[in-house]
């Protein structure tokens, strides 16, 4: 991580400490844009809604903090620094590096780069570290050094975050758990296929395209936070253990569709100049206003399928239960009571179970 930071900041102070004339080349820097240098309310919305297709990102810096320790009174400082820093405050050093993209793609132009090109990270980097070592094959192997450790950080987490969605989405829909690395493998597949498809051609349509459903995800899940659960609309609790859950809940999986499909059929135009601009604005509002109107209507009655009793919030079980099923200790907060098995069973295999039918609930479902 040192090494990273310091390529990422230091190509910046040094072409700025070199060329003082770098900032304001950066900033009358006009691309393709048909207004020129000046500001395009479209434009910049139409910008926004490729940097908002980051925002799901949030949900694998969550998967990362889940390996903090536990808050105590000597750590609370640490603690809290590390959660804010790697929890929301990612957004800080997200958006330092596309500043970075967008100042170093100006200086590769003003260079001679070619602009169909200079937005490669490789060309951006050569114009960074030349302003540092002259040394032709110095800075060339720095910024390819520099270039490869990025992404290597991006993959690692997109591979580690890409297996853990597919594991769960597919155990979940198929009761069947083959393991992690089959979905890793699965999933650099799919990211191989994409490279050699050329999809780095297309990144900025398909990362547009995309926010839309990611932005729309996030506006039906922050209202759920800060709006139902605060208002008594939905539980003071999360609940994600299939024994708890129903298979649908129209709260957040409606809002998140209704958003996601208007802002779709406005991405693509069929609304206009100014909503295909602001399309995941569109996306966020419609999310975040419908998950309080549908909790309203729907009385909140389809986030619990039934009560937890035997766990959530018993003063009586404390420290580790055992599951039933895999036999392995768990945290009562990833516990259930089966039923079927007559015991305690853990999330993970009571996902995986496909002889209950779910008949644990007050109405057996089929999945």
């Amino acid at each position: 991580m040192p090494t990273y930071l310091i390529g990422m900041f230091a190509p910046w102070f040094a072409v700025l400490i070199k060329d003082p004339t770098a900032w304001s080349t950066w900033t009358s820097f006009a691309g393709k844009s048909p207004s020129g240098n000046g500001f395009d309310i479209l434009l910049c919305a139409a910008g926004a809604g490729v940097a908002l297709s980051l925002i799901a990102q949030i949900g694998e810096q969550v998967d990362y903090l889940r390996f903090m320790p536990d808050l105590t009174e000597e750590n609370k400082g640490k603690w809290w620094t590390a959660v804010l820093a790697a929890g929301p405050g990612w957004v800080i050093l997200g958006a330092w590096k596309q500043w970075a993209g967008a100042f170093f793609t100006a200086i590769a132009v003003k260079a001679g780069v070619d602009i169909a090109k200079a937005n490669e990270p490789i060309h951006m980097y050569i114009e960074g570290f030349k302003a540092i070592f002259p040394n032709p094959a110095l800075f060339m192997a720095l910024a390819t050094f520099f270039v490869i450790l990025s992404q290597v950080k991006i993959n690692v987490t997109n591979a580690y975050s890409g297996s853990l969605s597919w594991s769960n989405f597919f155990s979940r829909l198929t009761h069947a758990h083959p393991g992690r690395v089959v979905w890793l493998v699965f999933h650099l597949i799919i990211a191989l296929a994409l490279q050699e498809l050329g999809v780095f051609d297309v990144l900025l349509w398909v990362l547009g395209f995309y926010s839309n459903v990611a932005i729309a995800w996030v506006g039906a899940l922050t209202a759920d936070l800060v709006i139902n659960k605060p208002l008594g609309l939905s539980p003071s609790y999360i609940e994600f253990k299939r024994a708890h859950l129903y298979n649908f809940n129209p709260v957040g999986f409606g809002s998140m569709m209704v958003g996601s499909v208007v802002s779709v059929i406005a991405f693509f135009g069929l609304m206009g100049p100014g909503p295909q601009a602001f399309s995941t604005f569109i996306a966020l509002g419609l999310a975040f206003v419908l998950s309080p109107i549908l909790a309203v209507i729907t009385k909140g009655k389809y986030y619990i399928a039934r009560e937890d009793q035997h766990f959530h919030g018993n003063p009586e079980v404390t420290g580790l239960t055992k599951c039933s099923i895999c036999e392995f200790d768990y945290e009562r907060e990833d516990m259930a009571y089966c039923p079927v098995y007559e015991g305690s069973i853990c999330s993970l295999c009571c996902s995986l179970d496909a002889q209950c039918h779910d008949a644990c609930k007050v109405t057996p479902q089929t999945t």
